[in-house]
């Protein structure tokens, strides 16, 4: 049987009798004057719904996701043992809401309040000390992940949220992968612009959905913190995307914003490393976020040991010394080419352009 529709689904939810949990008892779905207010995706409506107690979002499924009860249960699970404060609460009702299609399961799940990503780098994109922070405080969640052989499956700016305290926290869990989901399909695919060409073809759910999201996430926000310009020459508040379009993912590394990040010393080995992935054939070739990066300190360092045999005793480790020490290698080797500022402007030029165009 078909499932409701989306206006199926709000006219139940403003009479409360069709709503069944006891946790939504006596509350209403929130309304902006005569407006419903409601979040729609490609499978689930989601409405914000307060109760004399708290304020709960309510996700009511409008299109297939194979085994989409099986799945939220062992999630719901999964999520509470971990006790890992990435996640908010939420509980899978079966007997959720009366339609005219019949009874429907939903999702009850606490309100966050949070700005979304795009909202809050929008916020401080001249504040690089806060982005860098946000940066690191994405790079430790990814890692409390991994720990738990969790995935999220849909990393992207909508599905992330910013708290007051920077602390972050993700929503929209119908993609997810726990361990007990092993063996089971890869039904949702992500947005395009995060992910991997290969993950449209990838059959089986699996922790490793996100490893290239991840990168393409953080990179994006190290380059923000450093490069805050391309917020408006990129017109990045009003796209489905961060600094790559699925266009620049189909290029294997050779659109114009990759030219521009590599031309950063700090940024290079992360820019290496994402056209690395673009090149894998399977995600299963892929590694989490905190084995693909690898510190300036520590790139730098590296390439002087492996090349001149040769590591200053005075270098700490400090970003201040590592731009030393490149600047040595500009003068000295001819190793690391440095993109001068009139370059650097025609290739931000270059991209402005084509996203004006489009």
């Amino acid at each position: 049987m078909p499932l409701p529709s989306i206006p199926e689904y709000s006219i139940s939810i403003k009479t409360p009798a069709l709503v069944h949990p006891l946790v939504l008892k006596n509350g209403h779905p929130i309304e902006k004057g005569v407006r419903l207010i409601k979040y729609s995706g490609g499978f689930c409506v989601v409405f914000p719904y307060q109760t004399p107690v708290k304020k709960y979002a309510v996700r009511c499924w409008h299109a297939e996701v194979a085994d989409a009860k099986q799945r939220t249960q062992l999630i719901a699970e999964a999520i509470k043992k971990s006790r890992l404060p990435y996640f908010v609460g939420f509980d899978f009702y079966e007997d959720g809401i009366m339609t005219s299609s019949g009874v429907q399961p939903i999702v009850v799940m606490d309100w966050v309040e949070a700005q979304s990503l795009k909202d809050f780098l929008a916020k401080h994109i001249m504040e690089s000390n806060v982005i860098n922070e946000l940066a690191e405080n994405f790079k430790r969640m990814v890692a409390d992940l991994h720990t738990n052989h969790f995935s999220h499956g849909d990393l992207q700016h909508g599905n992330i949220m910013v708290k007051p305290d920077f602390s972050l926290v993700l929503v929209d869990y119908d993609s997810m992968y726990v361990p007990s989901l092993k063996g089971m399909p890869d039904e949702i695919k992500g947005l395009a612009g995060y992910q991997h060409e290969a993950r449209g073809k990838n059959k089986w759910a699996s922790e490793k959905v996100d490893y290239f999201s991840e990168l393409i996430i953080y990179l994006s926000i190290k380059a923000l913190a450093k490069m805050p310009s391309l917020w408006a020459d990129l017109n990045i508040e009003n796209t489905e995307t961060l600094l790559f379009s699925g266009e620049d993912i189909q290029s294997h590394g050779t659109s114009n914003i990759f030219k521009l990040l590599k031309s950063d010393v700090e940024l290079s080995s992360m820019t290496e490393k994402l056209c690395e992935f673009m090149n894998k054939s399977s995600i299963e070739d892929l590694v989490p976020l905190e084995d693909a990066i690898i510190s300036q300190s520590e790139g730098i360092s590296a390439k002087w040991q492996l090349g001149n045999g040769y590591v200053p005793t005075s270098f700490n480790g400090k970003i201040e010394d590592s731009e030393n020490i490149t600047r040595k290698w500009i003068r000295g080797n001819g190793y690391l080419k440095s993109t001068g500022e009139k370059e650097r402007n025609k290739i931000i030029s270059s991209i402005s352009e084509k996203y004006k165009r489009n």
